[in-house]
């Protein structure tokens, strides 16, 4: 069976996490023999650092083409020419979807198009299944042309299309609403992490059944003899705490430099706090940082808090900035007491690994994964952040460790095995075709 994963972005050790799941998840039930290639932002980096899993680009008409330059003749001409290209490229495209399509994933030659290009597309002809990665890249402070573009692609090709464990929406404008519920209307089966994405997409009309609310992909990754064997963290003479952090820009009611400087003095005021009254030793530590092609890299917002410390509480914090793949992260976090994460999968991975984790959370995911929990208690969001309450909770948490992981850890268990279930409700979706929703459907409402 081969089994496509798209719009992946691995260097990310985040969304890594998330596709190595996805691949375990499905090999338990399609096979051990099954096939799968990863279609990623940034292939070749990728490749470097996980050499066992197979990588391509990405394929839409916005990747498709050549690169090619243009002669100065004016910007006007030169913006009339780009769009005449592009709308070349896109038509031939489609062109080679339709004969792959009906040509048992033949593709012939094009002068607008790439070979890598040609070669994807016939790949895709050939998939038993494409499978969108999970994560949080359906939300409207991002570009989603490229993601629309990929799965309209695979419809074209009629292609059974899964989007894995997803946290989605709002949809507040009538272009994404109308393109986002063309695509789910049409998909085998559509996980969501939480109940928020699944009501963001009943807001814009979707009324099929086909949306399912499970765990996200990388609970797959829980250590469950630690989980059921440990009985209370075993303290050594220093409280060891690792810190996730990471730039952000997208507060309510601030600008982002308002907000990242609230943010960065209310942590760098709970570590003093650890240190001075808790004898504490931090560690920062993050999924995302190591690798010098990603654009984003955490430790350099970790550098930046720990170098405004005061030199007394500095000697017991340190920044690790290397990187760590997923199975190397979870290993990882097991030397710590807690953690202290922004990042939502550095949280999952810890927990995982049976670690006690105060969140604060960037995006409704962190939320909705801890009223999951039942520890909703604990989040403190970003944009809400104040360095005195702040730290007055990172206080209380030390306090609250073990009656944290006692009553998180069967929570953690159950939302294992709902990651796992994935399986089984892909394989049950193969077996039917999608019911168009399209007459008598609700008006589209306003997403808040």
């Amino acid at each position: 069976m081969l089994i496509l994963i798209e719009n992946t972005v691995c260097l990310n050790a985040g969304d890594a996490a998330i596709m190595l799941a996805i691949i375990r998840i499905l090999r338990r039930t399609f096979g051990e023999q099954s096939e799968f290639v990863v279609f990623d932002s940034n292939p070749e980096v990728a490749a470097r650092y996980y050499p066992n899993i197979k990588f391509r680009p990405l394929t839409t008409p916005l990747t498709a083409a050549p690169s090619m330059s243009l002669p100065l003749i004016g910007k006007r001409m030169t913006t009339r020419i780009r769009r005449k290209i592009g709308g070349l490229k896109k038509r031939e495209f489609l062109r080679l979807l339709t004969s792959a399509k009906n040509n048992n994933g033949s593709v012939g030659w094009s002068p607008l198009l790439t070979k890598q290009t040609r070669e994807n597309i016939a790949l895709y002809a050939k998939a038993d299944l494409v499978v969108s990665t999970g994560g949080t890249y359906l939300v409207e402070h991002y570009d989603l042309s490229t993601r629309f573009e990929e799965f309209e692609k695979d419809l074209r090709l009629d292609k059974p299309l899964v989007l894995f464990t997803q946290s989605l929406g709002p949809f507040n404008k009538p272009e994404n609403q109308r393109r986002v519920k063309s695509i789910v209307d049409q998909v085998r089966v559509a996980l969501l992490r939480d109940e928020k994405s699944e009501n963001n997409l009943r807001a814009i009309g979707i009324e099929h059944d086909r949306l399912k609310v499970i765990s996200d992909s990388v609970f797959a990754f829980a250590d469950m003899e630690r989980l059921s064997k440990r009985q209370r963290s075993e303290r050594s003479e220093k409280l060891r705490v690792a810190v996730s952090v990471r730039d952000w820009a997208h507060f309510d009611g601030l600008s982002p430099q308002e907000g990242m400087a609230r943010y960065k003095s209310a942590v760098s005021q709970a570590i003093s706090e650890l240190v001075k009254t808790r004898n504490a030793e931090v560690t920062f530590l993050s999924t995302c940082q190591g690798i010098p092609e990603y654009h984003y890299d955490d430790s350099i917002v970790a550098q930046a808090i720990a170098d405004g410390l005061d030199a007394e509480t500095r000697k017991s914090v340190s920044v690790d900035s290397g990187f760590y793949g997923p199975d190397a992260l979870l290993k990882k976090v097991t030397d710590f007491d807690f953690v202290i994460s922004t990042r939502m999968h550095m949280a999952i991975l810890s927990l995982c690994a049976g670690v006690p984790v105060l969140p604060i959370s960037y995006e409704f995911k962190t939320t909705e994964l801890y009223q999951g929990l039942s520890q909703s208690q604990w989040v403190t969001d970003i944009s809400q952040i104040e360095p005195v309450s702040f730290t007055q909770r990172v206080l209380d948490f030390t306090e609250h460790l073990d009656e944290f992981y006692q009553a998180a850890a069967p929570r953690i268990r159950e939302q294992s095995a709902s990651a796992w279930s994935a399986g089984p409700l892909i394989q049950a979706s193969l077996s039917s075709q999608p019911t168009h929703v399209t007459a008598g459907a609700k008006p589209i409402k306003q997403a808040s």
